[in-house]
């Protein structure tokens, strides 16, 4: 009787069993291989490899270099106190944050995606030597900026996940990531890599060839500090511009990162000043509605303007920088000095709706369109809005506001005859020009900007930034010094902008430099004085690399 109960217990014991492993083998065999296969097997997608971005003379400003993926299957690690300690001591890591990366519950987890081909062959050898397994080294890009913070508002960085996160590394990210590959990884069951196969190769991104000179963009970005620090201001920004063809030569500011270190940059620092902070340009502004006054045929150099000091506009009264009195002045004299009272009763001459329609078709309150991220359009209100107030505060250079792109480009249209030109910083991708900049669209005469350009020949010799001076080369120059205007308040008492523009050679100019300090601390203030100095600097440097025949001064 026993026996037979023995008997029955094996037989549907043995039933149980068979029933499991035919539920396992079965009916369940797809799901629990493909378990196995996941403890053993990972697919994964990397970056391929980046294009490389250089100056226009050929020197590599941020380029791809071999380095090595590391990942940590937390699941089959061996000895994983021994890979935490490992890794935090060579990637300096906090031990607690090692110690989470390779306990995790996972088959695979990033512990760094671009680790230098030197450091990860020494972590694969101390982990050797430690009979410690787990770790996955995988081949990848790692990016890396030679010049370090050279250019940095201009390039921007690639984030750990291989996309571009500022400039023109975010800009033309999709230009420049390519196309990504397809990596399978088989691993043993202590943790130890069995292959690590290239199933899909990527296809490398595409080059881009900046119009930035690195020579000129290093001589701005040590003036532009130079400056900062003897002025005492808060920061500085410089933009080159070829006039002819809206080439970006240079844009330089004070606040700059170390592209290879861009995770200890803060955002103020990785802000592109030229492009995305407008501001009021100042007397700097003088420059365009004397231009479309000419134009206009309402004003010749000649012409007598009362300059003594407070203009009375719309009930206001304007008044002249220190409240200086000049008597009767020229239009030139205006220029040269920077003459409120006298730039006004010229606008007032000109009327709203002709120097409204120029500042707009020289480009002022829409975006320049320039392929760098972040570009604001500054402030041009509409001229249906405009009072005989506006009009005269806008002719000095207040009531709008401009970025210093928008600014300079303005500027090369009195350079180069009266012809809007496109800033651009790119010049070509893969060889191919990206597009067929040069002169656009003609908005004011060649007499009118050559008459303007003579006029701020003066300012240069005898005005208001006599120290700009170039030695033996003519500057067509227009210095500005702008209170500050802050929302809710109004202008800001001891705030200012100031500002130098320099155009050279003056009778044909191939340069328009554009020098702004923010919140100069030192006196005096005004933009020929600090501005004009560091322009000067600049400029002077540049010419020895670069020289333009000299011309003889003027008698």
């Amino acid at each position: 009787m026993r026996g037979r109960m023995l008997a029955a217990i094996l037989v549907v014991l043995g039933a149980v069993m068979l029933g499991r492993l035919v539920q396992l083998q079965v009916f369940e065999h797809s799901r629990w291989s493909a378990a196995a296969s996941a403890m053993q097997e990972q697919t994964i997608e990397l970056p391929g490899q980046r294009g490389t971005i250089w100056d226009i003379n050929g020197v590599a400003l941020a380029y791809d270099v071999r380095a090595s993926g590391i990942a940590v299957d937390g699941i089959s690690a061996v000895r994983p106190s021994a890979l935490a300690q490992i890794l935090s001591e060579e990637l300096h890591l906090p031990l607690s944050a090692a110690t989470g990366l390779v306990t995790r519950d996972s088959y695979f987890t990033w512990v760094d995606r671009d680790v230098d081909l030197e450091t990860a062959r020494r972590i694969e050898r101390r982990m050797q030597e430690a009979g410690a397994y787990g770790l996955v080294f995988i081949d990848t890009w790692q990016r890396c900026y030679p010049q370090n913070s050279l250019g940095s508002n201009v390039i921007g960085f690639v984030g750990v996940d291989g996309y571009g996160l500022e400039g023109i590394e975010l800009a033309h990210d999709a230009v420049l990531r390519g196309t990504a590959s397809t990596i399978h990884i088989v691993e043993s069951a202590n943790g130890s890599t069995v292959s690590v196969e290239t199933v899909l190769e990527g296809k490398r991104g595409s080059d881009i060839v900046l119009g930035m000179d690195a020579r000129l963009q290093l001589i701005c970005e040590e003036s532009i500090d130079a400056g900062v620090d003897r002025f005492n201001a808060n920061a500085g920004m410089m933009v080159v511009l070829d006039p002819n063809d809206g080439r970006v030569l240079a844009m330089a500011q004070s606040k700059r990162y170390d592209l290879n270190e861009y995770s200890e940059s803060t955002a103020d620092q990785r802000m592109n000043l030229a492009v995305a902070y407008a501001f009021e340009p100042g007397s700097i502004f003088k420059a365009f509605c004397g231009v479309a006054a000419l134009e206009a045929g309402v004003v010749a150099p000649n012409d007598v303007f009362d300059g003594n000091d407070g203009i009375h506009v719309d009930g206001h009264v304007i008044h002249n920088a220190e409240h200086e009195s000049y008597g009767d002045v020229t239009f030139s004299q205006v220029i040269q000095d920077s003459i409120n009272a006298g730039m006004i009763q010229v606008a007032l001459q000109l009327g709203k709706e002709a120097y409204h329609a120029y500042l707009a078709a020289v480009g002022f309150g829409a975006a320049t369109g320039i392929e760098l991220p972040g570009e604001v359009k500054g402030t041009l209100r509409d001229s249906s809005q405009w009072t005989d107030l506006d009009l005269a505060s806008s002719s000095i250079g207040q009531s709008v506001a401009v970025t210093a792109i928008q600014l300079t480009a303005g500027l090369a249209t009195i350079a180069n005859g009266g012809y809007r030109v496109q800033p651009h910083v790119i010049e070509s991708i893969d060889g191919a020009a990206v597009s067929s900049y040069g002169l656009g669209r003609q908005v004011v005469s060649a007499e009118s900007c050559a008459e303007m350009r003579r006029m701020m020949e003066l300012v240069v010799e005898r005005g208001t930034a006599v120290l700009a001076a170039l030695d033996g080369l003519a500057v067509a120059g227009k210095s500005g010094t702008a209170q500050k205007a802050e929302p809710g308040v109004g202008y800001a008492s001891g705030k200012y902008t100031s500002l130098f523009a320099g155009l050279f050679p003056a009778d044909n100019p191939q340069y328009v430099f554009l020098v702004i300090l923010d919140e100069v601390g030192t006196t005096p203030i005004w933009g020929g004085y600090t501005c004009g100095q560091v322009f000067h600097d600049a400029a002077s440097r540049y010419l020895v690399c670069e020289p333009l025949p000299s011309v003889a001064s003027r008698p």
